[in-house]
């Protein structure tokens, strides 16, 4: 349950980071939404940290290194394909890396954060 509510609350949150950091190391600019399409942004990206939840929870028997780097390839992999679906994407390097960075990183946080909270609870 901990790690379906890591992933819920925090997975979309580090992916705006994610994806802004670009712009606020390069021009330090930081472009917060309105909170009705933050709202609506949430929504959305709630659905795929729910499924990466359960990659990872599928994941939790491999060690910690395994899961974490499986989850945010798992994660990675459909940010670029969901992206190069809804709009046809670009075959050039920079934005499919920015792309699968924006799933990978936070899905890597999560599942970190979610690792640490199951061993506090197993103590």
């Amino acid at each position: 349950m901990k790690r379906l509510l890591i992933f819920a609350v925090l997975f979309p949150p580090l992916a705006l980071v994610v994806f802004n950091a670009p712009d606020m190391i390069t021009r330090h600019d930081f472009r917060l939404m309105d909170s009705s399409s933050f709202q609506m942004v949430y929504a959305i990206a709630v659905i795929p940290a729910l499924l990466l939840a359960w990659v990872d929870w599928a994941l939790s028997a491999k060690p910690t290194r395994l899961r974490v780097m499986g989850t945010a390839g798992t994660a990675a992999l459909a940010a670029v394909l969901i992206v190069r679906f809804l709009s046809g994407g670009s075959d050039e390097l920079w934005p499919v890396l920015m792309v699968g960075l924006v799933g990978g990183v936070p899905a890597a946080v999560c599942s970190w954060l979610s690792d640490k909270s199951m061993r506090s609870a197993n103590a």
